[in-house]
């Protein structure tokens, strides 16, 4: 069953890009090891998970496979993270980021970071606002450490396609200011809901777990 529900996302994503151009993290957050493993043998490379403390508990268990934390990461929970994340998806202030460069430092690592950014301003979610995306890259330009490879955004549900464009116009100005410590590659954008038209808008980084799992 994830193996139909994996070549439906391909087949999506097929719609608006070529498939090996996007990433399809598998959230596992609500899922068994035994789940989770499945769809790494399914072709799943990158997993997600919410919680630090879930990936720490789990990380020795799971198959080969990239480990992204893709959930609200708290400046005291950033020294387990960096000891085990791949990617941390979720850098949403000037502390965070000063905190993972540091505990990074200490087991001589870089480690890779995405920003997130609250595109629509919502009081429930977390991730920086716009007008703060600068002072973070800023931050990450002046610091050892840490490597900004791209921004990630979770969108309002039912969000119209405005948010979208104006998630990947955030990114491509990005790019274009040539920061120290900083990839832009990675726009993760999109979900079970709305993963295909993440797609259509630019992303090259889902997260689904519903889609997958169901």
């Amino acid at each position: 069953m994830i193996k139909d529900n994996y070549n439906e996302i391909i087949a999506r994503i097929s719609e608006y890009a070529e498939p090996s151009t996007v990433t399809v993290v598998a959230v596992t957050k609500y899922q068994s090891l035994e789940s989770a493993n499945q769809a790494i043998l399914c072709g799943i490379k990158d997993i997600g998970e919410n919680r630090v403390q879930q990936l720490c508990e789990r990380n020795e268990l799971f198959l080969p496979v990239k480990k992204h934390l893709i959930g609200h990461l708290q400046t005291n929970k950033v020294k387990p993270a960096v000891a085990i994340a791949d990617l941390i998806q979720s850098v949403d202030s000037v502390r965070v980021a000063v905190e993972i460069a540091k505990q990074a430092s200490k087991l001589d690592k870089i480690q890779d970071v995405l920003i997130e950014i609250n595109i629509a301003d919502e009081a429930t979610k977390t991730g920086a606002s716009i007008n703060d995306l600068n002072d973070i890259l800023n931050a990450c330009a002046n610091i050892s450490g840490i490597s900004v490879k791209g921004l990630m955004a979770v969108m309002p549900i039912g969000a119209q396609e405005y948010y979208f464009e104006k998630m990947y116009s955030l990114f491509q100005d990005a790019k274009t200011r040539n920061f120290t410590n900083t990839q832009l590659q990675t726009l993760s954008m999109g979900m079970s809901d709305d993963y295909p038209l993440a797609v259509k808008h630019g992303s090259n980084m889902i997260r689904v777990g519903r889609t997958l799992f169901k």
